[in-house]
């Protein structure tokens, strides 16, 4: 028996002791006010809200909702939220009907608008958790969106859209004060303030130049010859030496430490083992490496040699080998190799190049070795010292030749000009008979690879020429006589 039935039935029992000429059982009274009690309240709670709005991501409950009883304290009433179309992760507007029913059983039942709405900023936060200030290496990424990062409740990652309102400079060393914003796709925008404090924390890395430890025999350590240190801030870091290196010791290893230091005072430590070894060849000095000759005339390769000298080994000048001949009465450009090796097997090599003058000539030869007048011993000297030149199509000197290019370069050695191709210089020079040819003419061939005048030299006397003949054999001689050219001649010009 509740509390009000106890208090009605206690009103009824006074009642009936000062009324005693009416009696009625107690039992009857009892149950009559308990009945009479319970079909008073027959109200039914009051859902008064029509629209309300939730944060993103709410589960919806009871107090969600505006609702009242004319009797029933609001925790004691039962509450049923018929959610099946509602999402709390979307944004929008949903159709709720929502339930509640009082201690006395009295019902009602709304329906009620529920919109999801997104009223919260993102957060702005460092990546690194340093703490009040992040902490950055020095011309390390000055790229902000790598230490600050944005997160809202309902679009997630923000980072990309963050704004700040100046750089971060990493090439400075010190304090940096940074600002920050973003704002979400509805509106709602977050600030913060950023302190970064750009430093230089990391040491210098070394490393061997050359991949391994060894120095020449004889020669002046350095270290910085061997050993290279880089540092993120400090573009010079310096490197010093703890133990000395003998260079004129060969046998064994010698133990050094190596430390590089940057301006921060960042320092890295490294232990070499040094191998002093002979790694250098001799040197072979030439008295000369362009060599002229007159044809018929002598010459000695090794008389050439001014000495070879070798760190360890010293003088090894009688130890040189001479390779490559020369022919003396052939004029013509020949080379001549020098090689000396030590007893560490170091090899040194030298090369000098020796020119043969043609044969002199007495005024030039004809076709029929007859003496003629005139010749430019000049051109035809220049001409015989590019033997053996290249030829490459288009060039004209002084290492590479077509045919136009290489009697344009000797005419134009000695002071005169002519036109570039070989029929240009067909054309722009005097016809002279076969018979009549003087040494430093210009001998011209027709149909050799197209048609037309499409070849030129320079005649030498003697019925031979020196032209750039084709990729095969380079600057060469050549005779008129012989059947290709014979076939081909076109004539002569001056």
């Amino acid at each position: 028996m509740d509390k009000k039935t106890k208090e009605i039935m206690s009103f009824v029992s006074n009642r009936v002791r000062t009324q005693k000429t009416m009696f009625i059982p107690v039992f009857a009274i009892s149950a009559f006010a308990i009945v009479g009690y319970t079909v008073a309240d027959r109200t039914a709670p009051v859902v008064h809200s029509n629209t309300i709005e939730v944060p993103y991501g709410t589960v919806l409950k009871a107090s969600d909702f505006a609702i009242s009883d004319n009797r029933d304290h609001t925790d004691t009433l039962k509450t049923k939220i018929h959610a099946e179309s509602y999402e709390k992760n979307q944004l929008g507007t949903y159709t709720v009907n929502v339930t509640v029913k009082d201690s006395f059983n009295n019902e009602s039942t709304k329906t009620v608008n529920v919109k999801v709405v997104d009223n919260e900023a993102p957060v702005l936060e460092s990546k690194t958790d340093d703490g009040f200030v992040i902490n950055v290496e020095a011309n390390g990424s000055s790229n902000l969106k790598d230490y600050i990062k944005a997160t809202d409740n309902v679009d997630g990652d923000v980072t990309d859209f963050i704004n700040f309102d100046k750089e971060l400079d990493t090439t400075q060393l010190g304090e940096q004060v940074i600002n920050a914003s973003v704002e979400d796709n509805m509106g709602n925008i977050a600030t913060k303030t950023f302190t970064f404090n750009v430093g230089d924390t990391s040491a210098p890395e070394m490393n061997l130049k050359n991949g391994n430890f060894v120095v020449n025999y004889g020669d002046n350590f350095d270290i910085n010859n061997y050993v290279e240190a880089k540092d993120n801030y400090d573009m010079n870091p310096v490197l010093s030496v703890e133990g000395e290196i003998d260079t004129k010791k060969l046998d064994g290893t010698q133990p050094i430490k190596v430390t590089a230091t940057d301006a921060s005072g960042n320092k890295t430590e490294n232990t070499y083992d040094v191998t002093v070894a002979d790694t250098a060849a001799p040197a072979i000095t030439l008295k000369s490496t362009d060599i002229s000759v007159k044809n018929g005339g002598s010459f000695d390769a090794k008389s050439n040699i001014a000495s070879a000298i070798d760190n360890l080994d010293g003088d090894v000048t009688s130890k040189v080998n001479v390779s490559g001949s020369v022919n003396t009465s052939k004029a013509g450009s020949y080379t001549v190799n020098y090689t000396v090796t030590d007893n560490a097997g170091n090899t040194a090599n030298a090369s000098a190049k020796v020119t043969v003058a043609a044969a002199p000539s007495r005024g030039g030869y004809n076709a029929g070795g007859t003496s003629v007048k005139g010749g430019h011993s000049g051109i035809v000297g220049t001409g015989l010292s590019k033997v053996g030149s290249a030829y490459v199509f288009g060039a004209s000197g002084p290492t590479a030749f077509d045919c136009s290019g290489f009697t344009s370069w000797v005419y134009r050695q000695n002071g005169k000009s002519l036109p570039r191709t070989a029929s240009a210089q067909y054309s722009g020079t005097t016809r002279v008979s076969k018979d009549g040819l003087s040494a430093g003419d210009l001998v011209f061939f027709a149909g050799t690879y197209k048609s037309g005048i499409s070849h030129v030299g320079i005649y030498i006397g003697n019925g031979q020429f020196v032209h750039a003949a084709n990729s095969s054999t380079g600057v060469t001689v050549s005779s008129l006589n012989s059947g290709y050219y014979a076939s081909h001649y076109a004539g002569a010009g001056r």
